[in-house]
């Protein structure tokens, strides 16, 4: 694993991702859904759901009529999601073990895709988000969250110094772009958004910091993309990696961690028909939405 690499994402550490649950991926996620403005009976797709942050709550929003398809890679994950949805009660949501970016849109496509943490895992970030565009009806509406600059400092750097002496060959491994750079502000996120030919968007800040708790960071190292720099080392390599870290953090002396995301929100702009000289109708999209208020779902 790169030093880019190091962001939080879904993967199978399920245990230790989910003590972040209330803390962490739920506040972000209720934040996300906030932003979406979800309408009552809207059909909602939730890209990279994890264990449900956003899509419970979505589900909520959207509820008695609507419904969310909650799609991600981890069953593990998924199994958590189920298990909070049959606790919670909300009906309205099926957790699906699938590559989301090869999940088949509903005939009319879907009111609003919600994407929380995710897109900056695709193998190409703005290709990925331009197949949850597709997924998206005409004036539909997108939100996804991402970390915004200078957020989980100094955590990918203590954890890979912390790495280090177990993997020494990890200091030569060829640097590579971080695909979260050139969108880590408001201005940025919302230049990039508007590249993916969104239109009425908008970008907010939502402000989180947890307290530099070593163990609950661990959790945090153990749960998410930060472990596949553990992945194949012995349990008495893993412990000394955790001193190394845990020390490394008191170094700091930092009370806090700030996990400051960006939430992003834009509007597919709608197709209008023109007529083919025979007299058929075909579809092409429309260099301005068809009104001036934004549709949200």
């Amino acid at each position: 694993m790169k030093r880019h690499e190091l962001t939080a994402g879904c993967t199978d550490g399920a245990e230790d991702f989910d003590r972040l649950f209330d803390a962490l991926w739920s506040p972000i996620g209720a934040a996300t859904v906030q932003a979406a403005r979800l309408r009552p009976g809207a059909n909602v797709l939730d890209a990279c759901c994890g264990s449900g942050a956003s899509a419970l709550p979505a589900a909520d929003q959207v509820a008695p009529h609507g419904a969310v398809d909650a799609v991600d890679l981890a069953e593990s994950l998924l199994q958590r999601g189920r298990a909070k949805a049959a606790t919670r009660g909300p009906a309205n949501v099926r957790f699906v073990h699938r590559d989301v970016l090869e999940w088949p849109a509903p005939s009319g496509g879907y009111d609003a895709v919600v994407c929380s943490l995710g897109i900056f895992l695709f193998p190409d970030m703005a290709a990925g988000t331009e197949q949850l565009l597709r997924q998206l009806r005409p004036g539909g509406r997108l939100t996804a969250t991402v970390w915004a600059r200078g957020a989980l400092e100094p955590l990918p750097e203590l954890t890979f110094r912390a790495v280090l002496p177990e993997r020494p060959q990890l200091l030569h491994a060829p640097p590579s772009a971080n695909p979260l750079e050139p969108i880590g502000t408001p201005e940025s996120y919302r230049e990039w958004l508007t590249a993916r030919s969104l239109s009425f968007i908008d970008v907010e800040r939502h402000s989180l910091a947890l307290p530099a708790d070593s163990d609950l960071l661990w959790s945090l190292v153990l749960g998410t993309d930060f472990r596949g720099l553990l992945d194949g080392l012995p349990t008495d390599a893993v412990e000394r990696v955790r001193e190394r870290f845990t020390a490394a953090l008191l170094a700091e002396g930092r009370d806090a961690i700030d996990f400051s995301t960006l939430i992003g929100t834009g509007t597919l702009r709608r197709v209008a028909p023109f007529r083919r000289p025979g007299g058929g109708a075909s579809w092409l999209t429309a260099t301005e939405p068809t009104s001036s208020i934004p549709h949200t779902s």
